[in-house]
């Protein structure tokens, strides 16, 4: 018998992926458009003074952070409601209609602001599908290495957006508006392939089970798994999937009840403690401060600055792809999150250091290359590293295959909002650190990480290889250790059209018509 090809569920996945091509291009091309002498020039901001010049570009930025802080909660219906597949559209029709109106350039910088918040809306709505659609979509074996994919080209699609700006701005003159247009229209690039695909790409067997289409999500699962026209293939995954939908009792009760049983608010605190984590340990300040570090360390030229910057995400990219196809496969979610932020908490250590002994920020032009500039070069890409192989990927994995397929929109809306929530917090205060206490903040990002290594190796399970479902559950029923199994109930749920929540009781181990009885505080879902 030939082995089944997985060619159509690598090319669904890449469809999902593209949605963190919307999110890593957008930060990635930013930061160098808005200092883009034919940008200023167009939109009347070159005769600005400094200080009202800061506020446009700030303004841009958080715009686009806003739009997709709120796209989340837009998307959410969408994606419960109407489907993944429908979500992944949505988000592409509003992102690339935010492209559209930046790209024309109507309106004067208020009209480019509104596009960058459509734009926004767009990624918001993707980064709470995207993920979702990938662990849906992808086998027990499969879905980690699927999930780390995700990451991959949001680091690809960022240096990609680095390195457009930095290109235009040296190949196109600054006369020509090309230079900031055509780097705004190459938005277009990612969000046309995710319109596209999204029209032939197919819903998840989990979505469609759980509205009762079972025969389509047969078919689904097996086009998935390359064995179509032999569903007898994919049957045993199937009556996993099937467990989501039988019910011998059904009790109602609303979403915000449901939260405040014992296994949901442990998948909560875990899905919204790793998005906290992710950037609270201090990756923005090194994305915002590592230009001023390289220079003090020696590197003197704004070219050499930036060109240093670029390797910075090179070595990200890099490392999410070691992460993607090796680093995934030898050690569990668990052990890279212990490494990678206790390697992230040293390196913010050894940078406050550093830091502290480099010369301040008005005599840059006649800094000497030391030893420890190059240590200070070289901790920071250990730090990017460090991170691209522990939070940055595992707490999009995490969250999205750890919670109960009939709640699963909402919570990761819960979660994905709190990474929007704590990226605008973080890019507003970390300037505001940097200027007053300088050095101290990386001691103050150490700290966290300190903070991050405990909580993880008490409170933060082994997800890695575990069926979503029942053995999902098992690991957050237990009135025990998270990192132990579960206990013998769970609960089956689905939500209705009319947004409440039916919970499908079964008692495991026991005859099929034996109801079970269910105790308060042990609730376990079972999808």
């Amino acid at each position: 018998m030939s082995s089944p090809s997985k060619r159509n569920l690598y090319l669904s996945a890449l469809t999902g992926t593209q949605t963190a091509s919307l999110f890593g291009y957008s930060v990635g091309f930013i930061g160098g458009l808005i200092v883009l002498p034919s940008f200023l020039s167009h939109f009347n901001l070159s005769s600005l003074s400094p200080a009202s010049l800061a506020a446009a570009q700030a303004r841009i930025v958080t715009f686009w952070l806003f739009g997709a802080l709120l796209g989340v909660p837009l998307g959410m219906p969408v994606c419960s409601r109407l489907g993944r597949r429908t979500c992944l559209m949505f988000s592409a029709v509003l992102y690339v209609a935010g492209v559209v109106v930046q790209v024309s350039g109507r309106g004067g910088i208020g009209g480019f602001e509104i596009g960058r918040f459509i734009n926004g809306l767009g990624v918001g709505c993707g980064t709470l599908v995207g993920p979702m659609y990938i662990s849906e979509i992808s086998p027990a074996s499969e879905r980690a290495m699927l999930m780390s994919s995700y990451q991959t080209i949001l680091q690809l699609s960022a240096l990609a957006g680095f390195w457009g700006a930095y290109l235009s701005n040296n190949i196109l003159p600054d006369s020509s508006p090309l230079q900031w247009q055509v780097p705004t229209a190459i938005q277009l690039v990612p969000g046309t392939i995710l319109l596209l695909g999204s029209l032939v790409a197919p819903e998840t067997p989990r979505f469609l089970a759980e509205k009762g289409r079972l025969g389509e999500a047969e078919e689904m699962l097996a086009w998935l798994r390359g064995v179509k026209d032999e569903e007898w293939r994919v049957s045993e995954e199937m009556k996993g999937i099937e467990s989501a939908v039988l019910a011998v009792g059904r009790v109602r009760v609303g979403f915000w009840r449901e939260v405040t049983t014992r296994s949901v608010r442990r998948r909560l605190g875990v899905g919204v403690g790793l998005m906290v984590a992710q950037n609270m340990v201090g990756l923005n300040a090194l994305n915002y401060y590592a230009p001023v570090i390289f220079m003090s360390a020696g590197f003197t030229s704004v070219s050499a600055s930036l060109f240093l910057t670029g390797v910075f995400g090179v070595v990200k990219l890099l490392s999410a792809i070691a992460f993607m196809f090796i680093f995934v496969k030898m050690k569990g979610n668990r052990f890279w999150l212990l490494l990678g932020s206790s390697l992230c908490g040293a390196c913010m250590v050894i940078l406050a250091y550093f830091v502290h002994n480099l010369p301040p920020h008005d005599q840059l032009d006649s800094a000497k290359l030391t030893l420890g500039g190059i240590i200070s070069v070289l901790t920071v890409y250990v730090f990017a590293f460090s991170f691209s192989v522990s939070l940055g990927p595992i707490s999009w994995n995490v969250c999205s295959e750890i919670f109960p397929l009939h709640i699963n929109a909402k919570c990761c809306a819960i979660t994905t909002c709190t990474q929007w929530l704590f990226q605008i917090v973080i890019a507003y205060i970390t300037p505001h650190l940097l200027a007053s206490i300088g050095w101290v903040t990386y001691l103050l990002y150490a700290t966290f990480c300190l903070l991050t290594t405990v909580w993880v190796y008490f409170l933060v399970p082994e997800t890695r290889n575990v069926a979503l479902g029942k053995d999902m559950d098992a690991l957050f029923t237990s009135d025990g250790d998270v990192r132990s199994g579960g206990d013998e109930e769970a609960v089956d749920m689905e939500e209705d059209a009319d947004g409440e929540t039916t919970l499908l009781l079964r008692r495991e181990g026991s005859d099929a018509g034996v109801r079970g009885v269910m105790r308060r505080g042990s609730l376990g879902m079972y999808t």
